[in-house]
């Protein structure tokens, strides 16, 4: 099967997925910016120290919200696929649209949220009270190797995910 059709409608639902998660991260970081703490780098963490109640709260109603956005997403990128793919969900199809699909994430949730909003312009509302001035704000190695890190994970999930769709289609 020709895998193209199937690689750029996964590049398409990739930007799609950011354009969704993105802003709703950046609105998520200007409410409470705590609630993004295990993301920051260790200096930062350390310094701000542990997590809030309140935000504890909070961390699981918005992964909820974020997961089922996620599986949404994925979820209407699959019945479009199938059409392109001839009703054809074999593994090879579904790891390769995962698999592009998060990684387009990946890769843009790194240069632009991460190095651009988050290290480059650094807006106000990013910076944890008390943490100003530390140098995980300038760190593009620990986003670097997030992004890294986000490489293994999207081909481990991918790999999950694709034998998944493949045994139940």
């Amino acid at each position: 099967m020709n895998l193209w059709p199937v690689i750029n409608h996964a590049l398409v639902f990739g930007v799609i997925l950011c354009a969704v998660l993105f802003p709703a991260v950046l609105v998520l970081t200007r409410i409470n910016p705590e609630i993004m703490l295990k993301d920051y780098p260790p200096d930062i963490q350390a310094k701000y120290g542990p997590m809030s109640e309140r935000t504890k709260r909070q961390r699981l109603p918005v992964g909820l919200v974020f997961i089922a956005v996620l599986v949404g997403l994925v979820v209407i990128s699959f019945q479009r696929i199938r059409t392109l793919a001839d009703g054809d969900l074999s593994f090879q199809v579904a790891f390769v649209h995962l698999f592009v699909m998060f990684s387009i994430f990946n890769l843009l949730d790194w240069l632009v949220l991460d190095w651009l909003i988050v290290v480059a312009i650094c807006p106000r509302f990013i910076i944890l009270p008390g943490t100003e001035g530390l140098a995980g704000y300038r760190d593009y190695g620990f986003h670097f190797r997030g992004f890294l890190i986000g490489c293994v994970i999207t081909f481990f999930t991918s790999l999950i995910v694709a034998g998944i769709v493949a045994f139940l289609f």
